[in-house]
């Protein structure tokens, strides 16, 4: 079967192509695409593969097609340095076999604009509206996203200009000495009911903040819209706990969480030595199962002063804990709190012998993306 791969040249922060698979009659069969960017990971940014559009003609179907779609992504990624892949799943338990697990939720925070009477109203912030507040909102984004996982540097306005575009407004607030500091995307989504415009939302795209006086503006912004929406709703706070602690208004809020991303490692080597480390003297060995020749065998890393090196050992070596793919993953993003005994009910893993080293090395972590690819 014919197959054509397809990598184009960078565009300042991306590198796209696309793999084809075709029947003897010039007839695309199955196909998908990516993307090659960068995401952040323990406060590095990371060559990351996002996927996309994956999917066969439905009399193809059934045939495997998908798996040497993949195959070939995974194979153009490896040869390109790539250190992680990221999907959003139509079906989690699909791409699990893959080697994909949830490492993100989209978390949706709903609560009445009356709760936000903790902070007084704050008018001062500024529409953008030019390329200067579009480079400065860029700034502060790419401050705020350096220590939350999987979020993508942002090289110019491209991102923030589709966000606007798509979502609603864009407003940047400046501290007192005129740096730029924070910013919010929203809108107002309402209904004419009889002889006037009814409140639904008062909709929150993204929120970016760098001090808890930048964040405690944006809040104050919103307080502007009072009398217009009588309720807040923030669609993507996962990568941000500050919100909610801010918030406070707990019985009045309603939380929404919906499974969103799934990763899964290319580079193990690399993943491993750009995480941040404890300061104390730490080591482990596990056994990665993976379809990859290149990820599975039995990693050892050494740790101190929160730098690791990590290396491949021989098959025969011994190790501490046994893992597949998806769960490697999972736990060194940390989307959850894990010790030996809680990551023992994960599927596919078995505790050997002490893995404290470990899950010391991998705490519990805030992951979180904007963008839907």
């Amino acid at each position: 079967m014919p197959k054509e791969i397809f990598i184009g040249d960078s565009d300042g922060y991306r590198r796209g192509g696309s793999v084809v698979i075709k029947n003897d009659n010039g007839e695309t069969m199955s196909h998908g695409g990516f993307n090659i960017l960068e995401s952040v990971y323990c406060g590095k940014y990371v060559p990351t593969l996002t996927i996309g559009g994956i999917g066969t003609q439905p009399e193809y179907r059934r045939r495997g097609l998908v798996r040497e779609v993949m195959s070939s992504i995974f194979d153009v990624a490896h040869e390109n340095g790539v250190y992680v892949s990221m999907l959003h799943p139509f079906s989690f338990e699909y791409y699990r076999k893959f080697g994909y697990e949830k490492i993100a939720d989209h978390r949706i925070l709903e609560f009445p604009i009356t709760k936000l009477d903790f902070t007084p109203r704050c008018s001062n912030l500024y529409r953008i509206d030019s390329q200067k507040r579009v480079e400065d909102a860029v700034k502060v984004y790419n401050a705020f996203a350096k220590d939350r996982n999987i979020m993508f540097r942002r090289y110019n306005d491209s991102y923030l200009k589709k966000v606007g575009d798509k979502s609603g407004s864009t407003h940047i607030w400046y501290d007192e000495n005129g740096e730029p500091a924070s910013y919010i995307t929203l809108s107002v989504e309402n209904y004419y009911c009889i002889n006037r415009m009814a409140s639904i939302n008062l909709n929150v795209y993204e929120m970016c903040f760098t001090t808890k006086e930048s964040l405690l503006a944006l809040f104050g912004f919103m307080r502007m819209f009072e009398g217009e929406n009588d309720t807040v709703k923030i669609h993507n706070c996962a990568m941000s706990p500050e919100i909610e602690l801010m918030l406070r208004g707990y019985t009045h809020t309603s939380y929404k969480l919906i499974p969103d991303l799934m990763a899964r490692v290319i580079d193990v080597k690399g993943m491993l030595e750009a995480n941040e480390y404890p300061k104390e003297q730490g080591h482990f060995r596990i056994k990665i199962n993976d379809f990859l020749d290149y990820t599975s065998g039995v990693w050892e890393v050494e740790y101190i002063d929160g730098e690791g090196e990590a290396r491949k050992l021989p098959d025969e070596a011994p190790y501490e804990m046994e893992l597949d793919m998806p769960a490697f993953t999972q736990l060194i993003y940390g989307y959850e709190a894990c010790d030996a005994r809680i990551a023992s009910f994960m599927h596919n893993v078995k505790i050997n012998g002490d893995c404290s080293d470990f899950f010391r090395a991998f705490p519990k972590r805030y992951n979180g993306l904007f963008e839907h690819f």
